[in-house]
């Protein structure tokens, strides 16, 4: 990623994932539990958890409470990973909690930044946190924080290597986060054939929390939160894909109300306060140098296919940057991609994981091949669409005017 990493995280870069919560839950204990300090959301699934994320963390503070937001990959700088009332962590304030958890090298790379941001929630005084998995539901880090409510966005086919190859090990590994909350929330994609294989009691479909019903203009959802009229919602991010996010996050919103956690919710309060959602590199525009470049964290099969609906709609052809990582089915990826693309560019990234530009070219023949991202989409024409990583998208980011 873009940006400077302090030296305790180039340490503990390398990637590893255990299958384990006793060495972060060891820590924190030491650190006095921080994460039992505030009330916290887990939201877990194989796409759309940032989004609704963001977009659930407004609605919360629509609701008058003091937030926290933990969420994963950052893009640009470390310090989006945590933020209160939507203001991320400041450098001094990250350099010194991680200071302290200099005092416990076997800590992941991912479980540092988790129990920094669970200090981080506490010492600010966070009444609800909302919490992105990493990957997973079953040994993820976010999982120490014991969250007594759990969302589900969807059920795909990305991290395989470490879920499983089979769709449904990885459901039963998702299923794990919401058969140990209190209260567990099927967003609207989670595939029928998911929840009669979890079979978990007292979890809910989001529709029985917020009823939607048809009708709604593009970029809207019609919902009714409890108490309130039918009401049109603005979808705060791009694509109708969002539409599925924000009815999981108004529906976590109202399991919160049933806890107690917030009041209940008034329409225009939550209309207002979603206009304050960012979330950059999802169907999100930035500045390279001069050229206007669309951006779409699209790394997966499924993300590919939303964005290939996307760009279905459009009255331009965009020409796509693309690059991934090699965990990544690219062939698959681009042959959903191509049909509906002009010219592609590819590029390595900075990353040791990095698809080979041998295996892009495979995959996209005749593709113009280029040393960086930048160099990618200065030789495109407009409109330029840079896809594939999450990666790429925050190296063309931090280069954004």
């Amino acid at each position: 990623m873009p940006g400077l990493l302090p030296l305790i995280l180039e340490k503990r870069r390398p990637g590893r994932i255990r299958p384990s919560l006793d060495r972060l839950t060891e820590a924190l204990q030491h650190l006095g539990n921080p994460q039992n300090t505030f009330s916290s959301v887990l939201l877990v699934g194989t796409n759309g958890k940032g989004s609704t994320a963001a977009m659930l963390e407004r609605v919360l503070s629509a609701g008058g409470v003091k937030t926290g937001l933990a969420t994963s990959p950052h893009l640009v700088r470390v310090h989006e990973r945590m933020r209160v009332d939507g203001c991320e962590i400041g450098g001094d304030r990250l350099a010194a909690i991680l200071d302290r958890l200099e005092t416990y090298p076997d800590l992941t790379f991912f479980e540092t930044l988790t129990a920094a941001a669970f200090v981080h929630f506490a010492e600010s005084g966070v009444d609800v946190a909302v919490l992105e998995a990493g990957m997973g539901g079953r040994w993820d880090a976010s999982r120490a924080a014991g969250s007594a409510i759990a969302g589900l966005t969807n059920v795909g086919s990305d991290h395989r290597r470490w879920l499983g190859d089979r769709p449904e090990a990885i459901a039963d590994d998702k299923g794990a986060a919401l058969a140990a909350a209190d209260i567990g929330v099927y967003g609207p994609q989670v595939d029928r054939w998911v929840i009669e294989r979890l079979a978990l009691p007292g979890v809910r479909e989001a529709s029985a929390l917020v009823k939607v019903r048809p009708g709604g203009t593009r970029g809207r959802l019609e919902a009714r939160l409890t108490g309130s009229d039918w009401t049109q919602f603005e979808i705060p991010l791009e694509g109708e894909h969002q539409r599925a996010n924000l009815h999981l996050a108004l529906a976590v919103a109202e399991a919160c109300r049933e806890l107690g956690w917030i009041g209940p919710l008034k329409a225009e309060t939550v209309v207002e306060a979603l206009r304050g959602t960012r979330w950059p590199g999802r169907l999100s525009k930035t500045m390279v140098g001069d050229r206007l470049v669309l951006l779409d964290g699209a790394h997966n099969l499924e993300a590919v296919e939303s964005l290939a609906v996307y760009l279905r709609e459009q009255t331009v052809r965009y020409n796509l940057v693309f690059a991934c990582l090699d965990d990544k089915p690219v062939r698959k990826m681009a042959d959903i991609l191509r049909p509906v693309v002009g010219e592609v560019a590819v590029c390595p990234l900075e990353d040791p994981r990095s698809m080979p530009v041998e295996a892009l070219l495979e995959a996209f023949p005749g593709a113009v091949v280029l040393p960086g991202p930048a160099d990618a989409v200065a030789c495109l024409g407009d409109p330029v669409l840079a896809a594939g990583s999450l990666r790429l998208v925050g190296a063309l980011l931090g280069m954004g005017g």
